[in-house]
């Protein structure tokens, strides 16, 4: 098998971006919030275009197979200082669930807020890796990048974990908040505190 690559997104991938998040996450509740139509999909590459062009405390990369260099494998979202980086989200499409996005995106953000109040903090905003590639080290080289910038810094970081994705993250060091169990969206909230480097 041929080693997996990063590299950062480019303004060229956005529309792979979003077919990607349609392919791995098409669930009922997701497609409640974000139906799979031309207009909810240009809201996604209009999301992921703003990050890319004007918000450089948000730092995307891709993961890519040498062999098929333009297809995305998977990508994540890093946002380096989410109390000065704005608004995660434009404002909610015309199709999309206005009700269950706002309750869904509030409360993970007020949970972290909770939870570490002004503290310096990265947070893994988004991980994608396309179906076929799961379980090659795709998803483990995104978090690695993270955890790398945020030992070097001394800085923790957080994410909200799905309950299938849990153990990955522990691998790396993340812990459950075991005070706070599972949010009512099925969220885990996890922290990894910098660790020292010989």
């Amino acid at each position: 098998m041929t080693a997996l690559v990063i590299q950062p997104v480019t303004i060229n991938d956005v529309p792979a971006l979003s077919e990607l998040w349609y392919t791995a996450f098409s669930i009922p509740v997701n497609l409640r919030m974000f139906p799979d139509t031309p207009g909810v999909r240009a809201w996604w590459d209009e999301a992921n275009r703003r990050d890319l062009l004007y918000n450089p405390l948000r730092k995307l990369f891709k993961i890519v197979d040498p062999t098929t260099p333009d297809f995305v494998v998977a990508y994540a979202k890093w946002d380096l200082d989410p109390s000065e980086s704005g608004e995660r989200f434009p404002p909610w499409h015309e199709e999309s669930d206005h009700e269950t996005c706002e309750r869904l995106f509030t409360g993970l953000s007020e949970e972290r807020k909770k939870l570490l109040g002004d503290r310096k903090h990265y947070y893994l905003d988004m991980l994608v890796t396309h179906p076929d590639y799961r379980r090659q080290g795709a998803a483990s080289i995104l978090i690695q990048w993270g955890c790398d910038l945020a030992d070097q810094n001394g800085v923790a970081a957080y994410l909200d974990a799905h309950e299938d994705a849990a153990p990955l993250y522990r691998k790396f060091g993340f812990k459950d908040r075991d005070d706070l169990g599972v949010t009512s969206d099925g969220a885990i909230p996890m922290i990894r505190e910098p660790q020292k480097r010989d």
